[in-house]
């Protein structure tokens, strides 16, 4: 039995190297990924902000519209009783 070597030192120290370079770019990449991910839901949630402001102004300019379509019936109430006032006054 012959005690071989598969591999030499240099080969060793080169494949450890290679693998060192790859974590430090996977790091890397992990982090700027942790930034998108972060900025994302960061934008998400300012999203959501927007949408529940949008409902609140929605909600109020509909209230606004009714209130001015009632005011719009008292308007031509009170004009028809003048009319009539008038009428029944000759």
């Amino acid at each position: 039995m012959e005690n071989q070597n598969w591999y030499s030192n240099k080969d060793i120290f080169e494949m450890l190297e290679n693998f060192k370079n790859e974590i430090v770019e996977l790091r890397m990449e992990m982090q700027e990924t942790k930034l998108l991910i972060r900025d994302y839901n960061d934008l998400r949630g300012k999203t959501d902000a927007v949408c529940k402001d949008m409902v609140k102004l929605r909600e109020k300019v509909d209230a606004h519209a009714k209130s001015r379509r009632e005011y719009v019936g008292y308007i031509i109430a009170i004009i028809s009783i003048l009319f009539m006032i008038l009428n029944y006054v000759r």
